[in-house]
């Protein structure tokens, strides 16, 4: 009967070892999902590009204390872009810092 209540007792300790381990596993998918960009922005203003645009004139307007370079890099990184090119009518995400 004793064997039966360790049963019971290794059991609920596997229960609660499984539970935290599920806990700890869903919480490090967040905080790995939320940094998988290496872009530690919060927020961001969608735009439509307009004639005369370029992505210099944008980063400036948008973050115009910033190494322009740098925000150049994280709008092309936050948009999936491959090439710096942008034309009259796409949108935009910009990554603002808070």
């Amino acid at each position: 009967m004793k064997k039966l209540s360790k049963r019971k007792i290794s059991s609920l300790k596997l229960f609660r070892m499984l539970c935290l381990t599920l806990v700890l596993v869903v919480a490090m998918v967040f905080a790995v999902k939320s940094s998988a960009s290496g872009l530690s922005h919060d927020t961001y203003r969608e735009i439509t590009v307009c004639p005369g645009d370029t992505l210099w004139s944008i980063a400036k307007e948008y973050r115009p204390n910033e190494n322009i370079q740098k925000v150049i890099y994280e709008i092309t990184v936050f948009n999936n872009m491959d090439t710096t090119a942008i034309y009259p009518g796409q949108k935009l995400k910009i990554p603002l810092k808070i």
